[in-house]
């Protein structure tokens, strides 16, 4: 089975390398970091993520295991192991029939994320599928698959449509500030998209603007990273961009409570003097 290339020894939480960590992701170990090696075998902690079934949040139990201690589960235990595959079960405490499942292999000090159940992509729906009125139906599609492909390693790819979605709001704000009559499309058009945003700051979330380089790593992903410094840095880019949306979300919101607060002492007001 193919890997990723293997990275720095600086071995993920087990949380996150079951939440957040790519399939094929390979990391070598050392000692220093036993106590992680021996959670992908004992975990007797809980992971909080969404449960496809209960179709809500969640959180997930392992599976009852005792930690062998008449064992010698040092480092030399792990170290030695040579194309091994370690599980990993949790059940849901709202219906112990739900579960989800994590498969590592562990060949020749390095270990590796081979599967999960469900997908990366399943889980994230649910933290993403609030934006879809924000984005519209073409780009939360995008923002699925950019989820899709980072689940399968594939970072660059999910650059191409993270950018996207900056791409959009930017040129959603563009349109609203052309209506000013103090606009100057001539200078916008010459502008590089950093200078772009801050033309844009007054209908721009605040976030994208006070953070123009998440455009820049993400345009040098595209064109000059490797797949691996994609992956490394898509978590911090992804969360740029739900902050992003948030903003956007939270003033729609704000903006639709109005709306009815209006509409609802307008519907009293008639009342009262009829």
């Amino acid at each position: 089975m193919a890997t990723e290339k293997v990275g720095k020894i600086e071995l993920p939480t087990f949380q996150d390398f079951c939440l957040k960590t790519p399939l094929y992701r390979t990391y070598k170990f050392d000692g220093t970091v036993l106590p992680r090696l021996r959670d992908i075998s004992y975990y007797h902690g809980h992971l909080d993520c969404y449960c496809l079934e209960c179709d809500h949040p969640s959180v997930f139990q392992p599976q009852p295991r005792e930690f062998p201690f008449g064992l010698e589960y040092d480092y030399n235990h792990f170290a030695s192991m040579k194309n091994e595959i370690l599980e990993s079960h949790f059940h849901c405490s709202r219906d112990s029939k739900h579960e989800i499942n994590f498969y590592f292999r562990i060949h020749e000090k390095t270990v590796t994320k081979i599967g999960q159940n469900p997908s990366m992509l399943d889980l994230a729906k649910y933290d993403i599928r609030k934006y879809r009125k924000i984005l519209g139906n073409e780009r939360y599609v995008e923002f699925s698959r950019a989820v899709g492909l980072i689940s399968h390693g594939a970072g660059i790819g999910s650059f191409v449509y993270l950018r996207r979605i900056i791409e959009q709001l930017i040129e959603e704000a563009h349109q609203i500030e052309m209506k000013n009559g103090n606009w100057n499309e001539e200078q916008y058009n010459r502008s590089r998209t950093e200078e772009k945003i801050k033309m844009l700051k007054n209908t721009l979330p605040d976030f994208l603007v006070e953070n123009t380089s998440i455009y820049s790593i993400l345009s040098k992903g595209i064109h000059h990273l490797e797949e691996q410094e994609c992956l490394d840095k898509f978590q911090v880019v992804k969360t740029g961009i739900e902050l992003i949306l948030d903003e956007k979300l939270e003033k729609l919101q704000r903006e639709e409570k109005i709306k009815q607060a209006k509409e609802g002492i307008s519907q009293s007001t008639k009342k009262l003097k009829s």
